[in-house]
């Protein structure tokens, strides 16, 4: 990757920002990233301390990125310079997890900010949009000029190093021992251990340095460091806050719209806060961390809207909802519900009426502001019919003419029945297990006359029931390895055009004759499977879609894992990549018109395991295996995307 990822203009202040990155594929992925929450910066990247503070002088970025895994030799000296020349800009330091008890007794107050590697695109596009957002002076993010003792040490615990800590202040010195990214020794004077650390975290004008540690790391600190650091750190504070210079408290007007934020990253709620704030000056805005919290707030004054995450630490957003519906008091609250957890999110859309709007992280915050002011606009925004329970199976429905805010997930249940439309886009997100598919925007309807109580024929053919469908799929995404080997794919029907090839020559004369297809409604398993799919006739021959096998790269992102993080590839332009692939089904009965016409064929979904190629020509059987998995579906119940992973 190039060091510049967009030019500089030579003309008009550029606003900037560094990342300090060794290894080129995580400079493109964290890259691009930026590039996506950090539209109007220019990212530049560093590959080592000396290309930083030289990229630094020369392009004064308001915000730095450190990516401190593997750690880096002397960073600690360079922070001290920074601090004096950049004492305005600020700092994202991507490691390992900082310990909770550290992360809740520090919140978001100190010059560095930290987030965990691998990370969550949500989690890091909160980050980049809070510390460059439109009240960047506020104190709770701090800047360089704030760099302290618990920034230096929380520095090093999330590069794993092993350093001792050098610290200053006035006459007075002291140590800190980090080995492997632990705390084992702290000295002061006559203090050492756990007095030494709170003594030394008062400490206000300090001058940091480091040095590697000789030899076997000292341990006079228990292992329970976290701990023992967050209880410092809070006898600390008070000293601290004391040189602090006094800010105006903002009072928000009573008589604007009242929202409650609940969300458990510190960021996130800053960033979403200052977004409403600045749109809606008059908006009285609530953030809290916890679940108990919030419906606690919700109860003390009842509020116009909440803005409510899916998983939280206490408990799910799917039981905030339904506390709120069991009392008259909050039973008419209509909430919002924000989360990158998508399959969760959105069956709790479908079960609960109260959530009238959904938004999938990442998010920008246009989409935001545009979506919270439609969503309080609404006069009547949810029946206070209360539903609790997962939807049983049922017909599927024509959709509503009036279309809503968000599309809910569907419950887990065979047949899911369509909630509204989504208008947001959804990026690329993490697969986790099993999970029934979400609805996508509706495909045109398919005409035909055929009542709910058409006679079905069922198809027990002599020489076999066999089928093979043919799709065409055009790719959304596609993911590498650490190895550039092929990992998932996400692609989306080319069309509603359908190809099937039957193994009963009796079946093939009597029912098909010589016809394309459209893809009907599927149902689903209660593992989010493929039970049955409907195959509609056209009465026309199939027009296959026009193969195209090159990819042209738009976009890279990181997709964390449980071992390595992947590469996600997304297409550019408007031709995007296709393929055909072939599914093993079963034809098990034939629904007729009153005219004894074929109406729909319905097959049962045999297996997981499908085929792919990108060559039309070639043999089915040379084609490569992938394990398919429905994303979403549209209006109609059909399928709208997929996730192929390949078989090895």
């Amino acid at each position: 990757m190039p060091a510049r990822s967009k030019s500089v203009s030579q003309s008009s202040p550029q606003r900037n920002i560094v990342l300090l990155e060794e290894y080129d594929s995580l400079a493109a992925a964290i890259g691009s990233a930026l590039n996506k929450f950090a539209p109007q910066h220019n990212t530049v990247v560093a590959h080592s301390l000396k290309e930083l503070e030289k990229l630094a002088t020369e392009l004064r970025p308001e915000l730095f990125v450190f990516d401190v895994d593997p750690p880096w030799n002397g960073i600690t000296d360079l922070l001290e310079q920074l601090r004096d020349s950049h004492a305005t800009a600020r700092v994202l330091v991507v490691g390992t997890a900082i310990p909770q008890e550290i992360t809740a007794e520090r919140g978001s107050f100190g010059a560095l900010q930290f987030i965990e590697k691998p990370f969550e695109l949500a989690a890091f596009g909160a980050a980049v949009q809070a510390l460059l957002g439109p009240r960047r002076e506020s104190e709770s993010r701090g800047t360089l000029r704030a760099l302290g003792v618990i920034d230096a040490v929380l520095l090093h615990c999330a590069a794993v190093a092993n350093v001792i800590l050098e610290v200053r202040s006035r006459s007075r010195t002291g140590e800190i021992h980090i080995a492997a990214g632990q705390v084992s020794h702290v000295e002061t004077g006559k203090f050492k251990g756990e007095n030494a650390l709170a003594e030394i975290l008062s400490w206000s004008k300090v001058d940091l340095s480091e040095q590697r540690i000789p030899g076997s790391p000292r341990q006079t600190v228990p292992p329970n460091w976290p701990a023992i650091v967050a209880e410092a750190l809070s006898a600390a504070r008070p000293k601290i806050s004391e040189r602090r210079p006094a800010q105006p408290e903002l009072i928000l007007p009573k008589a604007g719209k009242k929202i409650v934020v609940i969300d458990d990253t510190p960021m996130l709620l800053i960033f979403v806060e200052d977004v409403l704030a600045t749109a809606e000056p008059d908006w009285q805005i609530t953030t809290v961390q916890s679940a108990t919290e919030g419906l606690r707030e919700i109860e003390r004054g009842v509020p116009d809207l909440v803005l409510l995450d899916y998983s939280l630490p206490d408990f799910n957003g799917d039981e905030v909802c339904r506390r709120l519906l069991e009392k008259d008091q909050t039973a008419a609250v209509p909430v919002l519900m924000m989360s990158g957890h998508v399959a969760e999110m959105n069956a709790t859309a479908a079960r609960f009426p109260n959530v009238v709007a959904t938004i999938e992280k990442p998010f920008l915050s246009d989409a935001l502001v545009d979506l919270v002011r439609r969503t309080l606009a609404k006069k009547k925004p949810f029946a206070r019919k209360v539903v609790v329970e997962p939807l049983a199976a049922a017909p599927i429905p024509e959709p509503a003419p009036a279309p809503p805010i968000a599309e809910p997930e569907l419950p887990p249940r065979p047949v899911p029945r369509p909630p509204k439309p989504k208008i947001a886009p959804s990026p690329p997100r993490k697969p986790v297990g099993p999970t029934p598919p979400t609805l996508a925007p509706a495909q045109p309807h398919i005409e035909r006359d055929t009542p709910i109580s058409a006679p079905v024929v069922r198809v027990p053919p002599a020489d076999g029931s066999g089928a093979v469908l043919g799709l065409f799929l055009e790719v959304i995404s596609m993911q590498l390895t650490s190895q550039l080997q092929m990992g998932a794919i996400r692609a989306r029907p080319a069309s509603l055009a359908a190809s099937l090839r039957l193994e009963s020559a009796t079946a093939r004369s009597a029912v098909l004759a010589e016809t394309g297809f459209q893809l009907g409604p599927a149902q689903f398993s209660k593992e989010g499977q493929i039970s049955t799919l409907r195959l509609l006739p056209t009465g026309k021959p199939l027009q296959p879609a026009q193969m195209r096998n090159a990819f042209e790269i738009g976009g890279v992102a990181l997709i964390p894992n449980e071992t390595r993080a992947r590469v996600q590839l997304t297409p550019a332009g408007t031709t995007p990549m296709t393929m055909e692939l072939f599914a093993q089904l079963e034809l098990t009965s034939v629904e007729l018109t009153p005219n004894f016409q074929v109406a729909q064929l319905i097959l049962n979904w045999r297996t997981t395991s499908v085929r792919v190629t990108l060559n039309p020509k070639a043999p089915e059987q040379t084609a490569a295996k992938f394990e398919m998995r429905v994303e979403k579906i549209d209006n109609f119940g059909r399928i709208a995307e997929l996730l192929l992973s390949p078989i090895k």
